[in-house]
């Protein structure tokens, strides 16, 4: 099952400094919680995404999760807001229901190219990938 959250003010306080984690202070992200060998991403829900690291859930309206802006929740207890409850645009939530194996697999495969494009930074793509993505703050977890 899919479990959407907001991240807490005290996260982005925390990673304030940290320009590729999105973050809106009058609507707050959307994000979709996954556990991948025991370490806790949250991907947000964004509109207006151009690239190839989305999974789709209104793409005439260019909306969906983004991989790029995923992040590594470290204190799930500090930097999960247990006291607002996201609601999301029912088009959005029946694109992504029953497909908790599909975000997954994508993050996993997006992981996946982030790290083989940070071996090889002199590439023009891999250097964007790696500059635009929030996963560069938390190497050392992935």
């Amino acid at each position: 099952m899919l479990n959407f959250v907001f991240l807490t003010n005290e996260f982005y306080t925390d990673y304030a400094q940290c320009k590729e984690i999105v973050q809106k202070q009058s609507r707050p992200f959307v994000q979709v919680q996954i556990v991948i060998d025991g370490c806790l991403y949250c991907v947000p829900l964004r509109s207006n995404v151009s690239h190839q690291y989305v999974l789709w859930t209104d793409k005439a309206n260019s909306c969906g999760l983004d991989f790029t802006k995923t992040v590594v929740v470290l204190d799930s207890a500090r930097y999960i807001d247990n006291t607002n409850t996201p609601h999301i645009r029912s088009n959005e939530f029946n694109a992504l229901r029953g497909k908790e194996h599909i975000i997954e697999t994508r993050l996993i495969k997006y992981i996946k190219d982030y790290k083989e494009a940070k071996k090889r930074m002199d590439r023009p793509r891999n250097k964007m990938l790696v500059k635009f993505s929030a996963l560069q703050y938390f190497e050392e977890y992935l």
